[in-house]
């Protein structure tokens, strides 16, 4: 068992991860106008909700993050990603050798 490329691909789940969800929340912010809210609108993974905007009277709708369901989208993701990444390193490695 190689360390330093499990670390690897720990680290890779969680940065892709990350900008995943930074993504998803600026499609998000670019999907709804802010200024004109006038109802909550949610943002779901799987019908789980992540990220919610919040309509404020008299200013711009305030977007408010669901951590617990974030995290635990993010974990799932982060465990596939994992394993998606070792198992893509397992071949590249095996097929290096065969050649």
């Amino acid at each position: 068992m190689n360390m330093k490329r499990i670390s690897i691909s720990f680290v890779l789940a969680i940065i892709i991860t990350m900008v995943g969800f930074y993504f998803l929340i600026t499609y998000g912010y670019q999907q709804v106008d802010i200024q004109k809210l006038e109802t909550d609108k949610s943002l779901t993974i799987l019908g789980l909700e992540y990220f919610r905007f919040e309509p404020v009277e008299g200013a711009a709708a305030r977007g408010v993050p669901n951590n617990f369901n974030m995290a635990l989208v993010g974990m799932g993701m982060g465990i596939l990603l994992f394993f998606f990444l070792e198992i893509l390193s397992n071949r590249r490695s095996k097929g290096g050798a065969n050649r």
